[in-house]
Parts: structure tokens; sequence; C-alpha cells
């Protein structure tokens, strides 16, 4: 007799309901799972949304950027871009920070109206006509953005206080990112800056860029609207990787609750789906039914973590907004849009999930014996020769995963898929690793629970179909919690030792993101005797082969004697090869474009190409796109830019007049309204940008801790649900209530101990992979390890706290229904 396939399926279905708590929980695994690669996909691409949306905004029409390798472009050039053929439009930029009384930076374009309009006609547009004479008559009319207006609370006609005095405000314009900014007429922009003469760069429509380039490639950097943002988007790419990476972390773990609470639904059916195959169903009938309920759970789950999702990505958002900030360019991401799509997308992540999570439970299923299953429950006597086969199949990937680190060069998505794999694959020994742990994990049990403890120790050896993919679970969640966590605090040592070998100034007046120090202040500084060094600092973005890269120029002899740069190799002896104009590389160089010291590189210098040789590399923090030392006096005769973006002051450590002569120092700048900062401010400065980068990392974090605690929770019902047969005999020996709950709860703390202790492990390797290899692909620089005691008693904690927590419920169940239920099914 064949029985309709919608029969078989309802007969499924039925235990959705009748296996409520189950079903919710691999409903929620699947949700959290979801939830943090949507709302880390979301965030992320609103980024680059907004990032595009700005960059089109102020970019305008121009197809390129004409600009001098390093300082200001003087304007005399522009009546032969007037008659050069290539040009259909060009338009000259003053691009600069000013300080406003609150303290904040704002950003100003100086622009010419008249050129301006064919390259942004969207500002022209919005009220800017209108305007037009008192924006060339007043020489303090400025537009200004309106999200900065009203933060500020001003109107039009009203004045915005700044260090170089009132500004008239004459209009307000929108801006997509809503960065401050203040848009002035090109003339009066020179004014207040002091560039007569000069502008920053020249926005271009170009109808020949290969002959354009021929013309003006010597000493000029010439960039398409295209390869700028390429720039840009290479810039975040490493960062954003990282993340989303994290994001499918927590997927993975949803993958192994969502396979714990398969695999019972198998085992807990045997006997109906016995029935069912004695009564004439199929077995592909009986496939069909189970997979119809996997997919309804992941459906109904990643939907759900769609939403989540989209709510996750508003907070994922501004913290992903102000990373990018702090690290590359002023980024304030628009929060995402809301549409159905996102929650398709779930429901697709969902059964991804599912599906994964389910193949090897629907191989127990289909081998199911319809004689040996309506025997009744027996007990699974081939899970140690199953740990056993599984664990030679982890070994195995770890294998490939080792290989693929080693064959895969500098390749940072490699390096991803690598870890994924070993993960993977250590997760699949963990079955064994219970096996072999049970004698000790029997006497700690025994120690702390007596009988209790003996029976709950051999519950998870028996039971290693579920217990071992619960504790792989939270072995991978806790181990990612102290890889991280090491990574970071091994990162954030680093980087105060750097500080402490390279900023080592009294005083540091505006930084290269900052204001420009003025050149008579700095003159005014050398002609103080009391002060025993001074370092102008000056930095600028070039292009070496293709790519960005970053040059500064310091004062060598004072570096030489005040600071303690980090080398390679050698010591001090460098600076004076730099002194007679040499040059030192950054290690993100030395690995970015495969330099070494003792070669030569050549740069393109205002009046041609120069040769350059390479004195030393150094470690450094500042960039992961590589950075280039020479001497300032070099620097200005190569590129005429004699152009200081910060001030580092040394006073020597027994100057008796140190702290008058700091604070004299102090006031000066402040009176130009120039940022001041003492050695331990500016330390504290970098690490607060530190802490706020990772985050998000952080959030990640939580969320597979919150998974692997869904996957214990799940182990633990699953367990107790399999066993009430096993309770109901339990209470006829005698055993209490509150027996069998300490029981169930040193199940738990059994479990979570185990998993710590194989998290130590699992979490030093993973602290390794991502210090020495994902960090070092990505961000080409070198993390050096520095082992901490806090992430292993913060995994700890976590690992007793969410043990006992998992096990709550379970316990309730146990005082509610023992042993009543247990003893009429006996």
């Amino acid at each position: 007799m064949r029985y309709p396939v919608i029969f078989v399926i309802k007969s499924f279905l039925i235990y959705l309901k009748r296996r409520r708590s189950l079903s919710l929980l691999q409903l929620l695994g699947i949700a959290c799972g979801t939830a943090a690669v949507i709302g880390m996909t979301l965030s992320a691409r609103s980024a680059l949304q907004s990032f595009t949306d700005a960059v089109v905004f102020l970019q305008g029409r121009a197809t390129h950027t004409m600009k001098r390798t390093a300082g200001p472009l003087d304007e005399k050039i522009f009546a032969e871009l007037m008659h050069d053929k290539s040009v259909n439009r060009f338009s000259p930029v003053i691009d600069r920070k000013l300080k406003l009384a609150d303290e904040s930076l704002i950003r100003v374009l100086g622009i010419d109206p008249f050129l301006d309009r064919d390259i942004r006609p969207e500002i022209i547009s919005m009220g800017f006509a209108q305007k037009k004479l008192d924006f060339f008559l007043d020489e303090k009319a400025v537009f200004l953005e309106a999200a900065t207006a009203k933060r500020l609370g001003l109107l039009p006609g009203e004045e915005i206080q700044t260090f170089k005095g009132p500004l008239k405000v004459v209009g307000v314009f929108s801006n997509p990112s809503e960065e401050p900014l203040i848009l002035m007429d090109i003339s009066h922009a020179q004014d207040l800056f002091s560039l007569a003469g000069s502008v920053d760069y020249v926005d271009l429509i170009l109808n020949d860029e290969a002959a354009f380039k021929n013309r003006w490639e010597k000493g000029f950097q010439i960039k398409s609207s295209q390869q700028k943002a390429q720039t840009f988007r290479a810039m975040v790419r490493s960062f954003r990787l990282n993340l989303e990476a994290l994001s499918l972390m927590a997927l993975l773990l949803a993958v192994f609750l969502i396979y714990n609470t398969t695999m019972f639904t198998v085992i807990s059916r045997k006997k109906d789906v016995g029935i069912l195959r004695s009564i004439g169903v199929s077995r592909k009938e009986t496939i069909l039914a189970f997979l119809v309920e996997i997919l309804i759970l992941a459906v109904l789950g990643g939907a759900l973590g769609g939403i989540a999702g989209y709510l996750l990505s508003f907070f994922l958002t501004k913290i992903v907004g102000g990373a990018i900030s702090n690290l590359y360019f002023f980024l304030q991401p628009a929060f995402p849009d809301w549409s159905t799509f996102i929650v398709v997308e779930g429901a697709l992540l969902g059964c991804l999930a599912g599906i994964l999570g389910a193949l090897y439970p629907l191989t127990e299923l289909v081998r199911v014996d319809p004689i040996e299953a309506l025997r009744g429950r027996a007990p699974d006597r081939s899970g140690t020769k199953k740990a056993f086969n599984t664990a030679w199949i982890g070994i195995f990937i770890v294998f490939v995963s080792v290989i693929v680190f080693i064959v895969s060069g500098r390749h940072v998505y490699a390096a991803f898929a690598a870890t994924f794999l070993f993960l993977l694959g250590v997760s699949l020994m963990t079955g064994i690793v219970v096996v072999f742990a049970e004698p000790l994990l029997k006497g700690f049990l025994v120690r702390i629970g007596g009988l209790s403890g003996r029976i709950a120790a051999g519950n998870i050896r028996q039971n290693l179909g579920r217990s071992s993919v619960a504790v792989a679970a939270f072995t991978m969640a806790l181990g990612m919690s102290i890889g991280l966590d090491s990574m970071i605090g091994s990162f954030r040592e680093s980087l105060s030792w750097w500080m402490g070998t390279q900023l080592q100034g009294d005083l540091y007046i505006s930084t290269a993101s900052e204001l420009e120090v003025p050149l008579d202040f700095y003159k005014e500084l050398m002609s103080d005797p009391r002060i025993d060094g001074i370092d102008a600092y000056r930095r600028a973005e070039i292009e070496f082969a293709g790519k960005t890269a970053y040059i500064t120029a310091i004062r060598s002899h004072i570096l030489k004697k005040f600071t303690n740069f980090a080398w390679f190799s050698g010591g001090d002896e460098h600076w004076d090869e730099v002194t007679k104009g040499d040059i030192i590389v950054s290690e993100s160089f030395v690995r970015n474009f495969n330099i070494k010291p003792g070669e030569r590189i050549t740069l393109k210098g205002n009046k041609g190409p120069v040769e350059l040789r390479v004195a030393a590399a150094f470690y450094d923090y500042t960039t992961e796109h590589g950075l280039i030392i020479m001497d300032r006096n070099r620097y200005i005769a190569l590129f005429d830019d004699p152009t200081i973006n910060s001030i580092s002051v040394f006073i020597a450590p027994g100057n008796p007049q140190r702290e008058k002569i700091t604070e004299t120092v102090r006031q000066m700048a402040l009176k130009r309204g120039l940022s001041v900062f003492s050695r331990e401010q500016l330390h504290n400065n970098v690490l607060q940008v530190f802490d706020s980068t990772f985050s998000v990392t952080r959030s990640m974090k939580i969320m597979t801790v919150i998974i692997a605690f869904l996957g214990i929770a799940g182990a633990l019902m699953t367990l107790f649900i399999e066993r009430q047969r096993d309770f109901g005999i339990l209470r006829s020996l005698g055993f209490s209530t509150g027996q069998v709950s300490a029981m169930t709860l040193l199940e738990a703390i059994g479990m979570g101990v185990l998993s710590f202790v194989l998290s130590t492990l699992v979490g030093t390797v993973f602290a390794f992979i991502l210090i020495k290899v994902i960090n070092l692909r990505s961000f080409n620089w070198t993390i050096f390890f520095y082992p901490h005691w806090q992430p292993y008693l913060t995994a700890f904690a976590t690992a007793v706290l969410a043990s006992v927590a998992a096990a709550l419920y379970p316990i309730w169940k146990v005082q509610k229904t023992y042993p009543h239920i247990q003893m009429r099914e006996e």
C-alpha cells in the first residue's frame, strides 16, 4: 500500500510541535548565524555605498584629477590647461582643514564657481546661483553643509566661528556623506590659507587621457576617477574582509547547532521511521519529509535572522563608519534601507546552513533498518568507531589546511579558506578527544558531584553523537574568543612598543590628518635656544608601481638623537645614510612592493624621475600601504614642498626648565589654533582609536558565543528528551529529583570545561594564525605575540557561566516532569 507524500510529511511535522524547545533552539541558532552575516554584509554595503555617493557628489563630472606629487600646484599652469586640446573643462580646487571654535575640524573646499559649474552642477543647483554675488564680494562668505549647520544651530546670514576668524554662512547645501564641509570662493580660500598663486589640485574633464598624460606626466600625478575610487576601496578591502570572515564563522557555528538538533531528530524518530518503512513508505519519501521539516525551520530561522540582521546593521553601520573614519577617511554611512530581499537573502542563507547541517543526519536516516528500529531504542555501540573515523577525516582536513597555508603565498583569501578548513578539521576530532578524556573528566565530575558526576561523565561519553558536536561548537566559539582576544592584545602591545620607540617627543603639535603647521611658527620655534630638538614632519600620498604609498619628510639628525627606531637589522647608523640622501622604508612597503634594503627605487620628483637607494627597513604601524622616509632637505629638493603637517618638540630629560618650556610652546601653538598633545596624550589617543576599531570584532565574537551557548543548551535538551526512560529507571533505583538535576548540571559543566580545555589549544593556534598569517597578509606588518592570561580566564568564565545557564531550562524540565512522566512511561 502506498501513502501520499503529504501524509509522510505531516507525520514528521508533528514533531515540530511536540519538541518545541529543541525546534526553538534550532530556529534561534539559524537566526543568530544568519543575523551575523546579514548585519555585517548590510553595514559593509552601506559604508561602500555612502562612500560612492560622497565621491560622486564631490567629484561631479570630473574624469581625472591632476596634482603635484607632493605639495601645492602653481596656478601658472592654468593658461596651458586652457589651450590643451585634451582638456574639455577644468576647475582648480583648494582642499584644506579648518578648526572651528568648538575644537572640531571641518573640511574647506575652495572652488571657482564659473569653472566649477561644468564639473559640479549639483552644487550650483542647490541655491548657489541665488547667492553668487555675496559669494564673490564677501571674502568671509561660505556655504555650509546642511547637517553641520543643524549641529551648530546656524542659519543663512549667521556667522561660524573659526580659529582664522568668523565666516559668514550665506547658504547651506546637502552632502550625501554628511562630512562637515565648507564651500568658499577659491580666491578667498587662498587668502584664508596663505596660498597665493597656488591650489591643491585641478579637476579635469578629458577627451584624450593618453595624450594628456604624455604631455603632463612629468612632475604631476594624474588619476582617473575610477582609479581614485579603486584606491579608496582597496584601503578598506582588508578591513571589510576580516569582518565578513568573522560573521561567516558565526554561521559555521550555527551549522554545528543544526547538525546537533537534526541528528537528535533522526535518532529519536528511528522507531517512527521503521513503522513508516514497514507500511510501505519509501526511503525517498522519508528523506523528502525530513528535508521539508529542516527547510521549514531553516527558512523561518533565516527569515528571522534577516530581520534581526537588518536591525543589527544599524548598530554595526555606526561602528564600521567610525572605524573607517579613524583609519582611512571620513565616512558616516547612511543606515541600510529596508527591503524584502533582506528576508529572502536570510532565508536562502538559512537554507544553506540547514542543508549543510543535515547532510550527515540524512545519511543516518537512509541507513535506518525497519526491523532494528521497531525493536526500540538501543544504545549506539558504534560511537567510538565513528569518532575514530571522523577524527581521521579531521586530521586529513587539517593537513590540507596546512598545505593551503604553505602554497598560497601572500593571498589573504586563501589564508581565510585554510583557517576555516583548520577549524573544521579540529572540530571533527572532538569526538575522539571526548573518548580519551573520559577518565579525567569522570575523576573531575566525581570529585565535585559524587555518583551524579560519575553518571554525567558516562552520559557524555555514551552519547558522542550529541555531546561531541556541542563540545565542538563551544570549543570553536571559545577558541575564536581566545584567538581574537590574544591577537588584539598582542597587536595593542606591539603598537605600544612601537610608539615607545618612535613617538618619543615631549610635545606633538598638530597631526598629519589635521591642520598644517605655519612655516613662520616653525621658524619661531627653531629660534628658541631652550628647545633641544625640533622635528618637522611632512606626509604626502604618492603613487608607486601603480599602488598607493606614502612619503614622509623628517629631520634625520633629530630623530637619530631623540628616538630609537625598531630596525629590521642594524641600528641608528642608518640615519647617517638618510642624512646623505638615502631613504628608509617601512615593513609594509617592503612586503607590498617586494623591495629590500640595498635596492634602488625610482620616484617621480617635480623635475622628473629620481633614483633613490633604500638604506634600511623599519617596523611601522601607520599605514599598511607602505611608507618611505627621507630627510627634509632631500624632500624639499625633490618636490619643492616646504609644507609641515606636524612638529615634534624634544627637550632633554635633565633640562631644569622642562615644564616651563613645554607650557610656553603649548600656549604658542594653541593661540594659532593648533592641537597640542603630550607624549602620553598622543599615545592614549592612538590606543583609543585602536580600541574603537576592534569594537566590531568584539561584537562578532559575542555572537559566536551566543550560538555556541545555544548548542550546549540544545545538546542538554536532546539528552534530556532522549533519556526520559532512563530517568524512570534511575527513579526506580532511588535517585532523587535533586540528584538527577545535579547530573544534568554536571553534564553541562563537564562539556563546558572540556570545551574550555580544548579551546586553549585551538585558541592559541588560532591566535598564531591570525597574527602570523591573516594580519601579515592583510596589512603587511608584523604583530609580535604577547601571551596574556586574560583571554584564557575570560574564556573559562564564559565556559562555566554559559554551561550553567544552558542547563537551567533542562533542570527546570527535570524538576517539573520528574518523576511523574518517566514513571508512567515505565
